[in-house]
């Protein structure tokens, strides 16, 4: 049973405040429409909802290649012993 207000909105001070494992079992039961008010209501910074990516179509490469990184680091540490 979802944890309601006296006008039918979600009180979303009470459920954050309950014990981990009930918290759970609240999330599982509130219905879709119920999870959006939830997470709308919510501070960006307070999320719940783990981190989501976004895929973006690029034509040139952003990223970096983590093992150079790492075997460089590794490098700079050998030559400092």
């Amino acid at each position: 049973m979802a944890l309601l207000k006296e006008d039918g909105s979600l009180d979303i001070e009470r459920i954050n405040n309950l014990p981990f494992e009930e918290y759970m079992n609240t999330m599982g039961d509130l219905t879709q429409e119920q999870v959006k008010e939830y997470l709308s209501k919510l501070p960006i910074n307070e999320s719940n909802e783990p981190m989501r990516a976004i895929k973006v179509d690029s034509t040139f490469d952003m990223g970096v290649n983590a093992d150079m990184v790492i075997n460089n680091l590794r490098n700079i540490c050998k030559k400092k012993q």
